[in-house]
């Protein structure tokens, strides 16, 4: 069932094109890690940071003029300072997530996706942001989104890592990826691939977790070029829609 999955947080992701080391996983990437992929709004609009030109070139990519671009980062602080936003780019609230997207992200390839996992990482996890620097927490509402595929994460200090971000997929040989760089495999595959990975890599608990995606399917296909979506409700099968 659907609601095994509790949500950690929703995520504004831009499709990028796979980095050249991680080459053979997929031609392009959807990660809710910063280390390879690609999440709004960007810490530095709310915490300041920028190197010189950095800012500029954001805007552009985002292709919002002086104003856009002003609004943008103001409602990012505002959202930061009421503790709607955290620093790596998680809202807890979806309503909060789909405005953002819908206001000013629309532009490159971004899709909205939640994080979740069953109740018993999910309470791991809510003990490690007990005692980190995270307060955008969520009340672990059930995931209702459309399956885009798994993933494995760690959380360090202030984001997530992806197994993929030390290449532990080559520890995995069942490991199916499909067009996003997502995991195809099944949940409790994944939970095995998770297992087999720990004390590997960084030095983070790997949970499993489940990637949904927010919006039609002519959507993705759009973002992706045509790649085949399917939608898992259940820990043990899949359907497609």
């Amino acid at each position: 069932m659907k609601n095994r999955f509790k949500v950690i947080g929703y995520y504004i992701c831009e499709i990028y094109d796979t980095p050249e080391w991680l080459r053979g996983v997929s031609r392009q990437i959807l990660s809710v890690s910063g280390c390879i992929g690609g999440q709004h709004p960007r810490w530095e609009c709310f915490t300041g940071g920028w190197r010189k030109g950095e800012a500029q070139e954001y805007q552009e990519r985002l292709q919002l003029d002086k104003g856009q671009y002003r609004e943008f980062s103001e409602m990012a602080g505002c959202l930061f300072d009421a503790q709607r936003l955290d620093v790596d780019g998680r809202f807890p609230l979806l309503s909060d997530a789909r405005g953002f997207y819908e206001k000013f992200c629309q532009a490159p390839s971004c899709c909205v996706v939640s994080v979740s996992t069953t109740t018993e990482y999910y309470k791991i996890l809510s003990d490690e942001w007990k005692g980190s620097n995270s307060h955008a927490l969520t009340d672990g509402e059930n995931d209702n989104s459309q399956w885009l595929g798994n993933d494995i994460l760690g959380w360090d200090i202030g984001g997530f890592h992806s197994f993929l971000c030390n290449s532990l997929q080559k520890e995995l040989p069942g490991a199916k990826f499909n067009g996003l760089g997502l995991l195809g495999n099944v949940f409790p595959e994944v939970e095995g691939f998770a297992h087999q990975i720990q004390g590997k890599g960084e030095p983070v608990e790997w949970i499993p977790c489940r990637i949904g995606g927010y919006g039609q399917p002519v959507e993705f296909d759009r973002l992706t070029g045509g790649e085949r979506w399917e939608r898992q409700d259940s820990l043990h099968g899949q359907s497609v829609f």
